[in-house]
């Protein structure tokens, strides 16, 4: 055995996001064998990758976790919200096979506070706080973290957490980085080719180096299907004594997608001495959703129903409806932060001024919509084995002149969003000079934000009946589900289009429905929050205290419009929608404790107490209102905010090699939680309705969870098993809250599994890398019922993953990934998993590529 197999090293690293770590080495021989000193070692690779991240978790002032830009490199994740469902805790609402919002230990997605170099992200959708983070490529990223127990100096407004994106800086690497990528694939289901690259350059220059400049861009282009089929309003039907469930209303989906994906990265850095800093980082970012629909709406319960076994229903007569929708949508974000910061021994004062804005702008969406009556020929036989179904017969499906045109929809929808944000923190370090610091900080903030949504929607209607057989613009269906479903003729938008504008004498505006569904739609929103902390640092050789205290001012109005018949003649019309104001202003006061000590130098347990809110979504804020002939719907600018206390308690080991394992348990009551409460024959707004649809808040509800982390080369194992690692963290959760009208059951929250885990399997040998990996997490409610029988579950979900890559040189590396290689799809049921309520299916995506590295 040779000497080097004999040494103990004691490594402490000063990790800077960099393609090369370098780290001060000590060497201790066996005594009697000498001693030496290795000046520098150089890890790169997946082990640099996973050295970053950990020292950002060990050397972070509370408990959080982060993934490096390498290892978001090393799957398949096309975006930020992928990349995040790799960490401990963290899941990902799923929209058409891509990572949409970020689920912090299964706590809604609008609850957490995303933030991009620490400033925040305005949000670019009408109805909620949350921010889709597949707007952001995962190419533009340098780190991601996850802070799950916030200090005094974050935004109070993060039950779940905080989510921070970390752009590059020149400052990283000072000799300089040149990264590119290029990559093209193939989509199973679609037949399409994704393809997509990146560049990111850094360098620093003028005197001394002093001044630092990054750009970075990307693009990826990924046109792909999906197929969708659903069943809805599941129902009990008896024949002679056997009864059966089924749905009442059928649906089928085929989409057709192109979603374009770019952003650039800009930051400029001048550091003219040891003191100050000064800088100007500016992030853009573009996703365009282009998006074709086919699809067919059954209602399949008409007519007679025969229960013919405990599995099967027959029905006499249907009713179709087949429609094409073509919907354009593209979503913007962007963030200016000019800003600085000077530090000394003792003193380090730094500010921003912070602009975001986001917007959503739907410029074209087009439904043309063609409907049968109750046919004969339309009869079905539905069939459900276990949690699967199939719906058989309809051969009018097939007989075009059976659908009347019924209408044209179109809409241009705009949401836009600015927040201008201005903060300065200072902190003064008194040290005793030997056991001891302790670092007091302050700052203050404040926070405008701007919301409008605005829509302008028209129903067409023919003035003259037509169907679909006398235009003669049907196309041959798709295969849909591998051909277990008809999905009878396809409505071709393109023609259709050129069809209406041809015959544009032939239809006429629904002058009602159109200002109905344009005023409904529309809201603004002005918010104010002013916020100010305090907090103290005390430190010594083991030990960190943080406590302190945040105080948040939140002050907002709202408008929106009322839709009443004011007269009672039936026809609403400009003058029965009324403008509708509302306001709020509370504080918070937000206290929180954090502890950090060290048993050893590799072993360390922390504990937090924190206290947060989450504010309410918009469209439950505003207070638009709408009654339909007595059933109404409103807003509530009066709703309070959820507001949470959390306990944390982790430990964590830090291996000698690369490597983390950590456990912890968290806990959190979280009071105000908001639902719709539905009221009966009650006076709002002046107007008697026979039913009331508002949000409200109920009580309270509490969570338990468990988090378990492990990240390790497998060096113990025999030669033979040579570069393997490992990487799994595993999320177990015991939520119980209020719900409006079901106080007396023990219910869940919403979206919050079970149980949550990441697996993933790595190989490095040399210049060869490979990683599987799998996600996966159990069913969770996404939607309550009046009963359990209602409920709207998510299925339980997993996703398979691979990627290997082989260096050619230095600089240049080949790489194939694919995603989803298991093809396992999206599944809801309504009640039980006996009861399907909607699957989509993916697919699987393919890419090869290139990366340089200079």
């Amino acid at each position: 055995m040779n000497n080097l197999s004999k040494f103990k090293m004691g490594l402490l690293l000063s990790v800077a996001i960099s393609e090369v770590i370098h780290a001060d080495v000590k060497v201790e021989w066996p005594e009697g064998e000498g001693s030496a000193t290795i000046e520098e070692v150089m890890v790169t690779g997946t082990r640099a990758s996973q050295l970053r991240a950990i020292e950002r978790k060990r050397g972070a002032k509370s408990i959080m976790d982060a993934i490096s830009s390498d290892d978001v490199g090393k799957l398949p994740d096309y975006n930020a919200a992928d990349a995040l469902q790799r960490l401990p805790g963290l899941s990902v609402q799923i929209d058409q096979g891509e990572g949409r919002y970020p689920v912090v230990r299964g706590i809604d997605s609008n609850l957490s506070n995303v933030t991009i170099d620490g400033n925040v992200v305005a949000t670019p959708e009408a109805d909620g706080r949350r921010v889709a983070l597949d707007i952001i490529p995962s190419d533009l990223i340098a780190a991601i973290e996850v802070t799950k127990a916030i200090t005094p100096d974050l935004d109070g407004n993060a039950v779940g957490g905080n989510v921070n994106v970390v752009t590059h800086s020149a400052f990283d690497k000072p000799e300089g980085f040149l990264y590119g990528t290029l990559q093209a694939g193939y989509n199973d289901q679609s037949g399409e080719n994704p393809y997509g690259g990146s560049v990111v350059y850094g360098t620093t220059f003028g005197e001394s180096d002093s001044f630092g400049v990054v750009f970075a861009a990307s693009y990826y282009d990924r046109q792909f299907n999906t197929q969708l089929r659903e069943g809805l309003s599941w129902n009990e039907f008896e024949t002679g004594g056997v009864s059966a469930h089924a749905p009442e209303l059928f649906k089928i989906f085929d989409y057709n997608i192109d979603r374009e994906r770019w952003g650039v990265n800009l930051n400029l850095e001048s550091r003219p001495n040891d003191n100050l800093k000064l800088y100007l980082n500016t992030f853009f970012n573009e996703f365009t959703d282009i998006e074709t629909r086919h699809q067919i709406d059954f209602d399949i319960a008409r007519g007679d129903a025969t229960v013919n076994s405990p599995t099967s229903v027959s029905f006499t007569e249907g009713r179709a409806k087949l429609e094409v929708r073509q919907n354009n949508q593209i979503q913007q974000l962007l963030n200016i932060t000019p800003g600085f910061e000077y530090s000394n021994d003792v003193i380090t004062w730094s500010g921003n001024y912070a602009f975001a804005h986001a917007e959503e702008v739907t410029p074209l969406r087009r439904d043309f919509e063609y409907r049968s009556g109750s046919e004969t020929n339309l009869a079905t036989t539905f069939t459900n084995t276990g949690g699967d179904f199939i719906v058989e017969g309809a051969p009018g499906l097939d007989d075009q002149s059976n659908f009347a045109f019924r209408r044209y929809l179109t809409r241009v929808e705009a949401t836009n969003e600015d927040v201008d944000t201005i903060r300065t923190d200072l902190s003064y370090i008194i040290d005793d000079g030997t056991a001891w610091t302790l670092t007091l900080q302050g700052g203050l903030k404040f926070r405008q934000r701007e919301k409008t949504s605005d829509a302008e929607r028209q129903t067409i209607e023919p003035i003259n009946d037509f169907t679909f057989a006398d235009t003669g613009l049907a196309i041959p269906g798709p295969d849909i589900f591998d051909g277990r479903y008809n999905l009878g003729p396809i409505v071709d938008y393109k023609a259709h289009e050129a069809y209406y504008l041809a015959n544009i004498g032939n239809f006429e505006v629904d002058e009602e429905d159109s200002l109905i569904d344009s005023r409904a739609a529309d809201y603004t929103v002005d918010e104010e929050i002013t916020s100010a902390y305090f907090m103290t640092t005390y430190e010594t050789e083991k030990l960190q205290l943080i406590g302190g205290v945040r105080v948040e001012k939140t002050e907002s109005d709202y408008t929106a419009f009322g839709i009443v018949d004011a007269n009672g003649d039936g026809v609403i019309t400009e003058s029965d929608i009324s403008t509708l104001t509302g306001s709020n202003d509370y504080t918070n006061v937000l206290p929180s404790l954090h502890l950090k000590y060290s048993l050893s130098d590799d072993l360390s347990i922390r504990a937090a107490w924190t206290n947060t809110i989450g504010r309410p979504n918009y469209a439950d804020l505003v207070p638009r209102f709408e009654d339909d002939d007595g059933e109404a719907e409103a807003g509530n600018p009066e709703l309070e905010p959820f507001e949470s206390m959390g306990l944390d308690l982790s430990i964590e080991y830090y291996f000698q090699e690369t490597g983390v394992l950590s456990l912890g348990v968290f806990y959190k009551d979280i009071k105000n939680p908001i639902f719709s409460r539905v009221t009966t024959n009650v006076t709002y707004q002046g107007v008697a309705v026979d039913e009331l649809v508002r949000p409200e808040n109920s009580d309270s509800g509490t969570l338990l969870g468990l988090e378990a982390n492990w990240q390790q080369d497998l060096t113990f194992l025999p030669e033979i098993f040579e570069g393997l690692g490992i990487s799994a963290n595993l999320t177990a959760v015991s939520s119980e809250g209020d719900v409006i009208g079901r106080e007396d059951e023990d219910l869940p929250f919403l979206r919050q599994s079970d149980l949550l885990y990441n697996v993933a399997l790595y190989y490095v040998k040399g210049e060869f890398e490979a990683r599987i990996a799998t996600t996966y997490q159990t069913e969770f409610i996404d939607a309550y019922g009046s009963s359990a029988d209602d409920d709207f579950y998510f299925d339980e979900r997993s996703q398979w993953d691979f990627k290997a890559s082989y260096g050619l040189n230095d600089n240049m590396t080949i790489f194939t990934h694919v995603k989803n290689f298991a093809e396992d799809s999206r599944k809801e049921f309504s009640g039980r998993s006996s009861r399907l309520q909607a699957e989509e299916a993916y697919g699987w995506t393919a890419l090869v590529g290139v990366s340089a590295n200079f």
